[in-house]
């Protein structure tokens, strides 16, 4: 079972045709159908389901880009990350200047965005909620290997236009650290582009250096380059394995939430 998230730029390259909502104002709501389903289709299956491993963070992210005229474009984010025992997640950052919630319950089949400033939200139903009883716990046995080499051949497709062969993938293992008190092992992806398979004149090489926290089944660094996203940098801090409060992961009751359906 992968366990590693795509980032959702990535996964907004390729989404899906846009649902519909239930409730009138559909072309107000595409972008949040859209946003709802890369969490439901692209986080939730892959990583919110890790039952028994609670823990609490927060997510930096700096990214640098150079351009042509030496310019540099800095951009720095930070989430609060939560998943309790039930592998229930919450995500909570910011979107358009305003305070964003996201939540994904695995047990009700739920993905929600919540707005705190409005007290209000869209809710999307990722799967058909389990039966009474039944575990949805990860199979027992060792995480999948980490997609570093599919998350920057992705990003390198475009300029590949459809020649995506062309690229030599390389993984080398980078062994283990301690990041926040937990022992990380690291694995060196390297994606390149042959001089001519894009009409470039020098070979392009990608990098990615991924660190993954095993016994939490998530990545605790990230380190990506390539020749059009420039670098981006990802690191955890103030990790706490604690299970969080159980009402961060339920809506409260007088926000108002609008349900979105797939058809």
């Amino acid at each position: 079972m992968r366990r590693i998230v795509l980032s959702a730029g990535l996964a907004l390259l390729a989404l899906a045709p846009v649902a519909h909502a239930q409730q009138g104002g559909a072309a107000n709501d595409t972008l949040e159908v859209m946003l709802l389903r890369i969490s439901a289709s692209t986080h939730c299956t892959e990583g919110c389901a890790v039952r028994g491993l609670p823990y609490s963070a927060e997510r930096v992210t700096e990214s640098v880009k150079v351009l042509a005229d030496g310019n540099r474009i800095v951009q720095r984010n930070t989430e609060k990350l939560y998943r309790d025992g039930d592998g229930r997640t919450r995500v909570e950052s910011e979107w358009k200047g305003k305070p964003l919630v996201q939540i994904q319950d695995p047990d009700a089949g739920m993905s929600y965005r919540l707005y705190p400033d409005t007290k209000t939200g869209y809710r999307m139903a990722i799967t058909a909620p389990r039966p009474a009883g039944t575990s949805g716990a990860a199979p027992a046995g060792p995480a999948a290997p980490v997609p570093g080499a599919a998350k920057v051949a992705e990003q390198l497709a475009p300029a590949l236009a459809g020649d995506a062969t062309a690229a030599v993938t390389q993984s080398r293992s980078l062994g283990t650290k301690q990041i926040e008190g937990v022992t990380a092992e690291g694995t060196q992806t390297t994606v390149t582009v042959p001089a001519g398979a894009a009409g470039n004149v020098k070979p392009m090489v990608s990098t990615t250096e991924m660190w993954l926290a095993r016994d939490l089944s998530i990545p605790l660094e990230m380190r990506m380059t390539n020749p059009f996203m420039g670098e981006s940098v990802m690191r955890m801090r103030n990790l706490s394995r604690l299970e969080p409060p159980t009402a961060l992961f339920a809506v409260p009751a007088d926000y108002t939430v609008r349900e979105i359906v797939r058809r």
